[in-house]
């Protein structure tokens, strides 16, 4: 399997995992999901300087209906932590102007 590939199921499953935790969850969302879309979304807007700002405008709708408080205790937990980790370690593997093409191509697959 091609590299692209790769970065493009990693995205995949993050935003899967993501979603299913939507509907599971009593939070909308477990703090595992949360930690690998933000390692993601820091990890994009890390290797694309110029459109660091819409991961970031990313990033916060993501938590936009949730309260701070929340956010925030989600962000210390050791789920979160580990996933945030892992994924932006799993992503720092890629060469750079792969996961710059990758992390463009999510942007524009979210329009």
């Amino acid at each position: 399997m091609s590299t692209p590939m790769r970065i493009h199921r990693v995205f995949t499953l993050g935003i899967a995992l993501f979603v299913s935790q939507l509907a599971l969850a009593r939070l909308p969302f477990s703090s595992e999901a949360l930690g690998k879309v933000e390692g993601t979304l820091d990890f994009c807007a890390q290797a694309d300087p110029p459109a660091a700002a819409k991961y970031q405008e990313r990033k916060k709708a993501l938590v936009k209906d949730v309260p701070e408080k929340e956010v925030a205790e989600a962000r210390k937990t050791q789920e979160y932590r580990d996933a945030y980790d892992w994924i932006t370690t799993e992503l720092g593997k890629v060469p750079k102007d792969q996961a710059v093409q990758a992390c463009a191509v999510g942007l524009e697959k979210d329009k």
